[in-house]
């Protein structure tokens, strides 16, 4: 078999796993659902997306995708579910080309873009959900690679296009600061070119509804579906029977106190790198943030989880391997039990009953803690053993 077509078959079983469920599963429910109401909002009422309350906590790149399909799907006929997808399909593609490459010059050969490729995190999250993480992440991985090649101003670029998509990459820079042979000038020039155009797109926003915007897209406190508090939400229900809300507001004091938590493990990491008290690949010191995230901020929504997929596919190993088979029973628990269009065409889901679905979604929540725990404090102690032994982290 040809090169080429080893690096095609992994890019042809993704398109087909993923194509599927879009073009049969085009219900235009949760996230899709909101897409669409934003779409008419911005097409009929106003250019502003910030102005529809609850409906875009993200920063505003995304919002043209959504109108866009809507407006072609004004025009055409075609299934709004469908073409908001087909982006986030594109997007999956780009990173199983970008993990093949990865792994060609890794040695790990096509492991990487195939378990990629065939990964139900990431089928159920792009394909039947249809959130959009798989784009910013392609921009991730764009900076990491474009990084180790030593073109930094690509770097900065493609991780302000993962920002601007969505805020999550934001954590990442100062991993991309602290990159070796980054300082003095050419820290600043990173900093400037991956923060610079993400505040450019938002001045007009601001300018135009300083509330909406602080409101909607920084006063957002994520959705305790998943995480310790989506935990602890699951075990309530379980004892009494009532399912609490899963917006911040209901959860009072816990946000916030998953935020401190949050950057202060994170902080600790930063600390880590700056000191060389850890050594670790950018790669390795991304995912290790990611996963510190998992841990410790509390309100979770279902494709958080995805986040930690390409970059576990880049050094595959037992820990992701638990990780995404614990993070795909709780997707499917947390579906079947509160949103079961994404995955259903009738409302009652076949197999269990929805408290056992729920029982499931529960048990899955504690175990993605317990791995994502697990995997996070494994890449720390690597990294940390390699600090003591004077060795540095492998060059892929």
């Amino acid at each position: 078999m040809t090169a080429r077509a080893r690096w095609a078959l992994p890019l042809a079983a993704a398109c087909a796993v993923r194509l599927l469920p879009i073009l049969f599963a085009d219900r235009v429910v949760a996230d899709v659902q909101r897409y669409h109401r934003l779409a008419a909002h911005v097409l009929d009422a106003s250019w502003n997306p910030y102005q529809a309350p609850r409906l875009y906590p993200y920063p505003p790149v995304w919002v043209w995708v959504e109108a866009g399909s809507e407006w072609l799907s004004r025009r055409t006929g075609w299934s709004f579910a469908v073409l908001v997808k087909l982006p986030v399909l594109g997007a999956d593609l780009a990173i199983v080309a970008l993990l093949a490459g990865w792994g060609r010059r890794s040695g790990l050969g096509e492991a990487p873009a195939w378990l990629y490729a065939l990964h139900p995190v990431s089928v159920l999250v792009s394909a039947f959900h249809g959130q959009f993480e798989a784009v910013a992440l392609a921009f991730v991985l764009v900076a990491l690679l474009a990084l180790e090649a030593g073109r930094r101003d690509l770097s900065a670029l493609a991780l302000a296009s993962a920002i601007a998509l969505k805020s999550f990459p934001v954590l990442l820079l100062p991993i991309f600061l602290l990159a070796p042979g980054l300082a003095g000038r050419a820290r600043w020039r990173f900093a400037v070119l991956a923060l610079l155009p993400v505040v450019l797109l938002l001045i007009p926003y601001a300018i135009a509804d300083w509330a909406a915007l602080r409101r909607e897209l920084f006063g957002y406190g994520g959705i305790a579906d998943l995480g310790w508090i989506g935990f602890w939400r699951g075990l309530r229900w379980l004892h009494t029977g009532v399912l609490v809300h899963s917006e911040s507001p209901y959860w009072g004091v816990l946000v916030p106190l998953s935020k401190v938590l949050t950057l202060a493990a994170e902080g600790a990491l930063f600390a880590a790198i700056g000191l060389r008290r850890g050594r670790w690949t950018p790669p390795e010191a991304c995912l290790a943030v990611l996963l510190a995230f998992l841990v410790f901020y509390g309100s979770l929504s279902a494709q958080y989880l995805l986040w930690v997929v390409p970059l576990g596919t880049m050094r595959p190993d037992r820990f992701a391997a638990v990780h995404g088979v614990v993070s795909t029973l709780a997707l499917v628990g947390l579906y079947s039990f509160l949103a079961p269009g994404i995955l259903y065409s009738s409302p009652s889901p076949a197999l269990l009953s929805r408290p056992q679905w729920g029982a499931l979604w529960v048990v899955g929540t504690g175990a993605v803690l317990l791995a994502s725990a697990g995997w996070l404090a494994d890449v720390v102690a690597r990294g940390v053993a390699r600090s003591k032994a004077g060795t540095e982290p492998p060059a892929r």
